[in-house]
């Protein structure tokens, strides 16, 4: 499977993340960070039987929740967890996550097509509740998905009224081309212990060679995202699609927030396309991951920049390997 057109499951992961977390009052994340894999405050490098190629981290509301992200196989797949240590998701959360309909719609939001779900009910800490699934990804018919909450340890925590409620939500989108034990996966991630001993653990698993992901750059300095205009605005984006759209100036419906956004245009063959962006590094120049789904099947991903025009520019690849461009100004957040 070619992985550049796997790029946006960091989109749909970190939309997922956002919709998992409902214990905090906004959605102040810090940036991502890039980490060694050996850092990974939970042992899904070891739990999951499919290798961890990155690992990036980042919290909310100074701390309160610590949010991972682990990249598998260069990009085939992506699971992210939101972790709140020292307290715990309301019962509501728990209920949401035991509504298979309410699992369908998470994903199906996302343009992603559930087939076969597997209820998830227990842990090696203890309770655990949500859905794993056999899914369609755009052209892709051997995908896994699941969103699942989880007892990160045993034991009670420092407030009396601990019950042992689910501490950590977990979301999982994979494409790749050897089979994930999922169900492994979710019965033996748990919060790691001894820090070092688990670093030193993971130094010797076997972990494949990535190839760079390009990134378009415009020679400047580049953009900060914070200056770009967030909410929802119409702006015009220059793009082109292989052969299917030359040339095009497409009228675009923009929204924007502090992680990321949307762009909302008609694209090729007359179909209506969303592209969801994501933030990875929000100093200048920012640079950002991007995955379009289309109406009528066609779908690409890739990366962007901000240049110091604030020029959105983006570069990538559609499911028949053909290139995609595209430059969308943004206005500043003073218009």
């Amino acid at each position: 499977m070619n992985t550049k057109k796997l790029i946006g499951f960091a989109v749909l992961g970190t939309t997922l993340l956002l919709a998992g977390c409902q214990t905090t009052r906004d959605h102040a994340f810090s940036e991502w960070k890039e980490v060694p894999i050996g850092k990974s405050r939970f042992n899904v490098p070891t739990a999951s039987n499919i290798p961890v190629t990155k690992l990036e981290q980042s919290d909310r509301n100074n701390g309160q929740v610590q949010n991972e992200r682990w990249e598998l196989v260069c990009g085939q797949g992506l699971i992210t967890n939101a972790y709140t240590f020292d307290v715990w998701f309301t019962p509501q959360s728990e209920q949401e996550l035991a509504d298979e309909a309410q699992f369908r719609d998470t994903f199906e939001t996302s343009n992603v097509t559930v087939l076969k779900t597997y209820p998830i009910t227990s842990n090696v800490n203890g309770k655990a509740v949500g859905y794993y699934a056999d899914a369609k990804i755009g052209e892709s018919s051997q995908c896994k998905v699941a969103k699942f909450g989880f007892r990160a340890t045993n034991g009670r925590k420092i407030y009396d009224n601990d019950r042992g409620g689910i501490d950590s939500i977990v979301t999982v989108v994979y494409c790749g081309d050897a089979d994930f034990d999922i169900a492994k996966l979710t019965h033996n991630i748990s919060l790691v212990d001894d820090r070092d001993a688990y670093a030193a653990r993971v130094m010797a698993l076997p972990t494949p060679a990535c190839a760079m992901t390009r990134t378009k750059t415009s020679g400047a300095q580049g953009g900060n995202w914070s200056s770009a205009r967030m909410g929802t605005y119409d702006r015009t984006i220059a793009m082109t699609w292989g052969s299917k759209l030359t040339d095009g100036y497409l009228d675009t419906k923009v929204s924007l927030k502090d992680y990321g956004g949307t762009l909302e245009f008609i694209g090729p063959n007359s179909s209506q396309c969303k592209a969801q962006l994501s933030v990875t590094k929000n100093d200048a120049p920012t640079e950002g991951t991007w995955f379009t789904d289309c109406t009528k099947g066609a779908f690409a991903s890739g990366t962007f920049t901000l240049d110091d025009n604030r020029n959105l520019i983006g570069e990538g690849t559609d499911q028949d390997d053909e290139g995609v461009e595209f430059t969308l100004w943004i206005p500043d957040n003073k218009a």
